[in-house]
């Protein structure tokens, strides 16, 4: 058994928790000398149905709609590589997946990249959401084959829901 990771996976979805996730994966990397694999789970979900982060709502989703969200999700993949590389990360590797994130972030992935720690944002997602899905962040704590990091807090350990006085 080491004593350090060696093989960070971090999961991105465009939120603010998301961002900070990448921030402390990179830091912890960085710390561990490990490699680092950013990847973003693009579903369905994301472009029919409810919510606030639903781009069509009911209905037929054509080809160029997903084609320019995976394009976005690759740039934002890309510009964490970026920044993951200048803090010293030495081997990055990153992933536009599809699939379903409280599965493939719990299980899938991390055997795909013989990853030995998650870590993912608190939560990224409007409470209906969460209601009607469940939090990933969750379900990935419950299912996961591997050690789970959840980031509640920025680089300086301060939560946006409680100002510090």
């Amino acid at each position: 058994m080491s004593e350090r990771y060696e093989r960070i996976l971090v999961g991105v979805d465009g939120s603010r928790q998301a961002k900070r996730a990448v921030e402390k994966a990179i830091a912890v990397a960085v710390r561990n000398e490990a490699d680092l694999i950013i990847v973003t789970i693009m579903t369905g979900g994301d472009y029919v149905g409810i919510g606030n982060n639903t781009k069509v709502g009911f209905g037929f989703v054509d080809q160029e709609v997903m084609d320019e969200a995976r394009q976005r999700s690759e740039q934002t993949v890309d510009a964490y590589r970026k920044q993951a590389e200048e803090a010293g990360v030495k081997h990055v590797e990153t992933s536009v997946f599809y699939g379903h994130p409280n599965i493939d972030l719990a299980k899938t992935l991390p055997q795909e990249y013989n990853a030995d720690l998650i870590m993912i944002g608190a939560i990224g997602s409007n409470v209906v959401e969460r209601m009607l899905m469940g939090s990933t962040a969750s379900a990935v704590v419950t299912n996961a084959v591997t050690d789970v990091l959840i980031v509640r807090t920025d680089m300086q350990n301060h939560s946006s829901k409680f100002k510090r006085v």
